[in-house]
């Protein structure tokens, strides 16, 4: 099978798949709920690399210790109200994207979903007053915020859609109307949940976090946090990304739960100065699996360029591409569809997170802090800054020059059929010229 009749099989069976499966309202509602923990969590982690700058630059011994303490003083807090809590938001972003997606008032939706969360929270009852584990609002409770938000907003976006509500007279002004209408869902919602920790009090977890933490979430993040894992859901990611579907995107759908857990864990343990646990999180996925692969390409192609197209998409792409930003090279090349470019773009990712991951299994890296770093960060800086070590910004620069050498070979090729494409153009126009004359 030659690689046009392949590229159509996967045209005609792959490509419908994969747009059916990225257009799923429950992995773009996910996806777009998450998106309403960003904002405070990259505040958070901007605020730890700020706390930990002395150190992350070693100069720490150097700083007076009256303005080491005062920086954690002023900002070892910021977690409780950001990080710890993501499960908060997570809650309440997916409720509010489901219901967009079932065509139901959004922000009740996402209100009654966050209510049903605290609705199954264990609560500690003393003689001070009752306490919620802040732990639950964070990492332990990311699947069980998943699940309420989903299944909470299903409940009462069915209801009002079939107009089971409070119907008031035209005269009542429509705020105060609107919320009428979403009693009689949100009542359904909420009793449905209070069943759902009354029957939990008589399981052996006792409520429904550590059951889902325990029967779920443990085993799932065990799988995640693995290579293997993180290697098959890199391959789809860069496949999907081949066919022009936003992989990343696509994929963080799935994995997003999972990395945010391991983030949170992560985060928590660099500021408390233990030991981080997991190599796989977010901050790994951001900054060692693909960041740096469009800076490599660029240095092959500036290297090795001899057709004129090439050379001039590589100088056009150079700066962007230390920002990480890729598109002006994946549509430039092309990079989608592009048999030529198929193997490199899938497997040089791999190369590069197998890589780091070792590099941190290793020790010659410490862990990811799990901090929040913005993707267009330049390569080094960027990984100097999510490992809280120089070491980081080292890494970056070896799987740059592994992505590098790589990537030369096959844009060799490339290159030679684009020059052979433009030798044959001059000698048409030559022609052409010369028939005129």
């Amino acid at each position: 099978m030659n690689h046009m009749s392949l590229q159509d099989t996967m045209n005609e069976k792959v490509l419908p798949l994969a747009t059916k499966f990225s257009q799923n309202k429950f992995l773009m509602s996910i996806r777009d709920g998450f998106m309403v923990a960003f904002p405070a969590t990259m505040f958070a982690s901007i605020m730890i690399i700020i706390q930990n700058l002395p150190t992350t630059f070693g100069f720490a011994k150097y700083v007076p210790k009256g303005v080491m303490d005062f920086l954690n003083n002023f900002l070892g807090p910021v977690s409780n109200a950001t990080m710890n809590i993501t499960s908060l938001f997570v809650v309440f972003g997916v409720a509010y994207a489901l219901a967009g997606h079932y065509h139901a008032t959004q922000l009740y939706a996402g209100g009654i979903a966050l209510s049903a969360f605290v609705m199954l929270l264990p609560i500690t009852n003393t003689k001070a007053g009752a306490f919620i584990d802040i732990n639950l609002l964070g990492s332990k409770g990311m699947f069980v915020a998943l699940i309420t938000g989903i299944f909470a907003t299903i409940i009462y976006s069915k209801l009002e859609n079939a107009n089971i509500t409070i119907k008031m007279p035209e005269s009542v002004p429509p705020a105060i109307a609107q919320s009428f209408i979403a009693v009689i869902p949100g009542a359904a919602s909420l009793l449905t949940f209070t069943l759902i920790r009354f029957l939990f009090t008589f399981t052996q977890w006792g409520n429904a976090f550590d059951f889902i933490y325990d029967v779920l979430q443990v085993p799932i993040q065990g799988l995640g946090a693995t290579l293997p894992a993180t290697l098959v859901v890199l391959f789809f990611s860069q496949f999907l990304w081949w066919f022009g579907i936003h992989g990343t995107l696509l994929v963080n759908s799935v994995v997003s739960p999972i990395y945010a857990a391991l983030d949170i864990q992560n985060y928590n343990a660099y500021q408390a100065g233990k030991s981080i646990p997991h190599i796989i999180c977010s901050t790994f996925a951001g900054s060692f699996e693909t960041s740096g692969m469009i800076l490599g390409i660029s240095l092959a192609g500036l290297y090795i360029a001899h057709s004129a197209r090439l050379k001039h998409t590589m100088e056009l792409t150079s700066v962007p591409s230390i920002f990480n930003i890729s598109e002006p090279m994946t549509f430039g090349v092309p990079m989608v569809l592009n048999p030529t470019i198929f193997i490199p773009w899938i497997v040089v990712p791999l190369i590069m997170t197998t890589i780091s991951y070792f590099a941190f299994a290793t020790g010659l890296v410490p862990y990811p802090t799990g901090a929040t770093v913005v993707w267009s960060t330049p390569i080094i800086l960027q990984g100097w800054l999510a490992t809280g070590s120089w070491r980081g910004g080292l890494l970056q620069i070896v799987i740059v020059v592994v992505s590098t050498i790589i990537w030369i070979p096959f844009l060799k090729v490339l290159d030679k059929q684009y020059l052979n494409e433009e030798k044959a153009q001059a000698a048409k126009e030559a022609e052409a010229s010369a028939t005129e004359q």
